[in-house]
C-alpha cells in the first residue's frame, strides 16, 4: 500500500532530475566514476547513489549490483 502511494512521487521527482530524498538537484551531485560509457554512478550529498544514462539523459536509483560493480572496478585501479 504504502509503495503504491511514494512511487508515482519519486518517478516525477527523478524526470525533474532531483534527489528523491533530500530533493537537491542531482545535477550538481558527486560524480563517483563510470559504469560503462554510457553510465555513470552519481552520489547525492544525502549519499543515495543513483546512476546516470547519458543515452536516454535520466537518473535512476542505484541498484545494490551497480554499486558493488563499481567498487570492484575501484579495487581494481593501482594506487598512486
Amino acid at each position: 500500500m504504502f509503495k503504491k502511494v511514494i512511487t508515482p512521487f519519486q518517478t516525477v521527482l527523478l524526470q525533474k532530475r532531483l534527489c528523491v530524498g533530500c530533493t537537491a538537484s542531482l545535477d550538481k551531485a558527486k560524480r563517483l566514476g563510470k559504469l560503462s560509457e554510457r553510465r555513470e554512478l552519481i552520489e547525492c550529498k544525502c549519499k543515495r547513489r543513483y546512476v546516470y544514462s547519458k543515452e536516454f539523459n535520466e537518473y535512476q536509483r542505484a541498484t545494490f549490483q551497480e554499486e558493488q560493480q563499481f567498487l570492484r572496478e575501484l579495487n581494481k585501479r593501482p594506487l598512486l
